[in-house]
């Protein structure tokens, strides 16, 4: 049988244990960029691409005009996986990034096939797959490094490559809370999250040249929080998680994609934890309303300029135009504002 904590307890424990032990050497991780329009194209419009080494986690890179339609599926030794779909990411690219769609966590395999298109024209020869192989590392324990901070897997834990962080973090005021989903897929063992975070952070940093990871934390499907984005835990920092919205907000992301899944209820809580505590440091309800300027973002639902009323807890597609948290995500936000509401109101001095 489970035994399960509840958050006082868990807070507890996790503030009261031996200190940790200094953080190994991180695993390594690395990548490598396939060009497609080396791969041979099928009568249906799709690229398979082979790499010399195994990867798990993928993204698609381009130059100019964002795909419409982008697909991917991998083989592995049961077969070919589903397709699954994935949304570009809204990228700067004036600021020297690179354009890309979200990630994908493939699990262990070494060959892909790609769709892309555009008005119905196949683009797939305009795109580099990106295969990441994160390496493997223990799972560490979550701790409390704050008063009353939910327990976290700090970067040191989760085995962030320090040499990777060129984004030097950005003060902003924390206004609201962004809740984010991943994407890509469900289909992941609570015992490869860190393995998944260095991969989603060695896509954004590197490969899409964001320097960092984007999101401030990340929470997996048994619940268990990673911290995100240098600094942005102890301070108020800008992330990289909601073009135009970055500054005055928070960006948590749920792993895994909740499109037509629900979020676990260990996720829900721990993402209400989380959005509690963030949004009480900066004494800011979490059943509130607030209000943000809209920056210049591409995907943006407002002009740069605009006043945007919104929950201090919102969704993604709030003020973006993506399914991001997908569809049963973004129905669970009602219950993460209101037990977000409970933890403040309980841990008020």
């Amino acid at each position: 049988m489970r035994l399960r904590l509840s958050v006082p307890v868990a807070l507890l424990l996790a503030s009261t244990a031996l200190p940790a032990a200094a953080a190994a050497e991180p695993p390594e991780t690395t990548s490598t960029r396939i060009a497609l329009r080396d791969a041979t194209l099928t009568r249906d419009a799709t690229r398979e691409v082979h790499s010399d080494s195994a990867f798990d986690l993928v993204g698609l890179t381009w130059r100019g005009q964002a795909p419409e339609h982008i697909e991917v599926r991998t083989r592995t030794g049961s077969g070919w996986s589903p397709w699954t779909a994935l949304e570009p990411i809204d990228s700067a690219p004036e600021r020297g990034t690179q354009q890309g769609s979200e990630p994908l966590w493939t699990g262990r395999t070494d060959t892909a096939q790609v769709r892309a298109s555009r008005g119905g024209v196949d683009v797939t020869g305009d795109l580099e797959l990106v295969a990441i192989d994160p390496g493997t590392a223990p799972a560490a324990a979550p701790r409390s490094s704050a008063p009353g901070q939910p327990p976290v897997v700090g970067r040191a834990q989760w085995g962030a490559d320090e040499s990777q962080m060129t984004w030097p973090p950005e003060p902003t005021e924390t206004k609201a809370v962004a809740v984010h989903h991943t994407a890509g897929t469900n289909d992941y063992r609570c015992r490869e999250s860190a393995d998944i975070v260095r991969a989603i952070y060695r896509y954004h940093a590197v490969e899409l040249k964001w320097g960092d990871i984007g999101y401030h934390a990340l929470v997996d499907k048994c619940g268990t929080i990673f911290e995100g984005r240098v600094g942005g835990l102890r301070d108020d920092i800008v992330g990289g998680h909601a073009r135009g919205f970055n500054h005055g907000t928070f960006g948590v992301s749920m792993m895994g994609n909740y499109d037509r899944v629900v979020p676990s209820r260990d996720t829900v809580e721990s993402v209400a934890a989380i959005s509690a505590w963030k949004l009480g440091t900066a004494r800011v309800p979490a059943d509130g309303r607030t209000e943000l300027i809209a920056g210049p973002a591409d995907n943006s639902h407002f002009p740069p300029g605009a006043a945007v009323p919104l929950p201090t807890i919102f969704g993604h597609r709030d003020v973006s135009k993506t399914a991001c948290p997908g569809q049963r995500g973004y129905e669970q936000l009602d219950e993460i504002r209101a037990r977000a509401t409970t933890l403040q109101r309980d841990n008020r001095p």
